[in-house]
């Protein structure tokens, strides 16, 4: 990890297209803007965070049956599986 010292009003580069200033610094707080072509993602890690989570739990595979009566369960249905369900 490399940490920089910068004031404000100063900026450092990574790479060879992303500028990144420091506008301002307050208490413990650094307000900053960052200059990046369009196609280079900018994200707060939190939000890279829940949008991972979000892809996982996408990809779990359900069987529709088993999301049918789990809802069913949730509305106060049948709690049996229906006739003919072999599982």
């Amino acid at each position: 990890m490399l940490i920089l010292r910068r004031k404000a009003g100063e900026s450092f580069l990574i790479g060879e297209d992303v500028k990144v200033t420091i506008i301002a610094t307050k208490d413990k707080e650094v307000q900053i803007a960052i200059d990046a072509p369009k196609t280079v993602s900018v994200l707060r890690l939190e939000l890279a965070n829940a949008m991972r989570e979000n892809i996982d739990a996408a990809d779990e595979q359900s069987l529709p049956q088993d999301l049918l009566a789990a809802f069913s369960m949730l509305a106060g249905g049948e709690k049996e599986k229906p006739e003919g369900d072999k599982r």
